[in-house]
């Protein structure tokens, strides 16, 4: 082991017991310092094989393999309209006085859509359905964070390429990272969902934040084109709108691709923070009651930054 690599370590022996006792919540930890792991934390009865519920980061997932699709033209452009990828037998509503909705317009969460309140399992996949839910607003105005919005995008994504989720990201993305366990929950109508879903092991994760930070190179192959990378963890959206990449958050004040993570409800994250070779992956109770506390983003934000003090090892 090096003496950088030991160093880094070191600076987090602590750590188990501060998250044992401040931040209960928090279920597993993985941190990488220059693509090196030097810290992991599992809550007893679980290790590193555990597969964990992602929740929300699903989302950010999703994005990453739509910009494959995209760089190997399954999807012609960003600007596409979703009408034309979805399912043989999908009817879209024109309407002469509203544009269409696009990938792009998914990806950014401004579709448009009006909220949904409950949904039944049997429509949360059901082409027909999502494509032509209420709308609230003409698509690219405003930022509504839509669950269903994201189940569509994955409807076009599997009927783009041919093939369910699932299969591509085993081909394009889990399977050069090196991900063999993975889980990705289909809906009633056999379409894998989007917006969550996907269970992953937190180190997995943790390469999942490391692709996103080396602009899209694993190992010297470039799986997601340089361009796409750094477009989905910029702000696509609007000062007065929360800061949003393709289904990729920044901090509020962000616009550059400094820091940025995905997130799950409940304490589901990956962050990366570019500046410091870092990044972090960790899992919580998906309860409200955990989303309330915070626990897994204090955790990062205040004890992990105080602690990473020296530059990252060398890789």
């Amino acid at each position: 082991m090096s003496e950088d690599l030991q160093a880094q370590r070191e600076a987090l022996v602590g750590l188990p017991e501060t998250i044992a006792t401040s931040f209960t919540d928090v279920e597993s930890v993985v941190v990488l310092r220059g693509g090196h792991v030097v810290f992991e934390y599992y809550q007893p009865g679980s290790n590193q094989d555990t597969l964990r519920d992602t929740q929300s980061v699903t989302k950010s997932v999703l994005s990453m393999l739509v910009g494959i699709a995209a760089d190997e033209g399954a999807i012609a452009s960003l600007d596409q309209p979703i009408a034309a990828l979805l399912p043989a037998g999908t009817t879209v509503t024109a309407d002469a006085d509203r544009a269409p909705v696009t990938v792009r317009h998914l990806l950014t969460m401004r579709a448009g859509f009006a909220p949904s309140g409950r949904v039944s399992r049997a429509e949360s996949d059901h082409p027909q359905y999502l494509a032509n839910r209420p709308v609230k607003a003409p698509p690219g105005a405003e930022f509504l964070y839509d669950d269903l919005a994201a189940n569509l995008l994955a409807i076009a994504l599997e009927n783009a390429t041919r093939q369910g989720v699932s299969e591509l990201a085993q081909k394009k993305l889990f399977g050069p990272l090196g991900i063999d366990l993975f889980d990705w929950k289909k809906g009633p109508n056999g379409h894998h969902y989007g917006s969550s879903g996907l269970r992953l092991r937190t180190r997995d994760m943790a390469k999942l934040g490391q692709l996103m930070l080396q602009q899209g190179v694993w190992n010297e192959q470039q799986l997601i084109s340089k361009s796409y990378a750094g477009e989905a963890v910029q702000r696509q959206t609007s000062a007065d709108q929360p800061a949003y990449g393709y289904m990729w958050w920044l901090p509020p004040s962000g616009t550059a691709s400094q820091t940025f993570f995905a997130s799950g409800f409940g304490g589901q994250l990956i962050w990366v923070h570019k500046p410091l070779d870092l990044v972090v992956a960790t899992t919580a109770a998906a309860t409200a009651s955990s989303q309330a506390r915070g626990h897994a983003m204090k955790l990062v934000r205040e004890d992990i930054f105080r602690l990473i003090t020296r530059p990252a090892p060398a890789r």
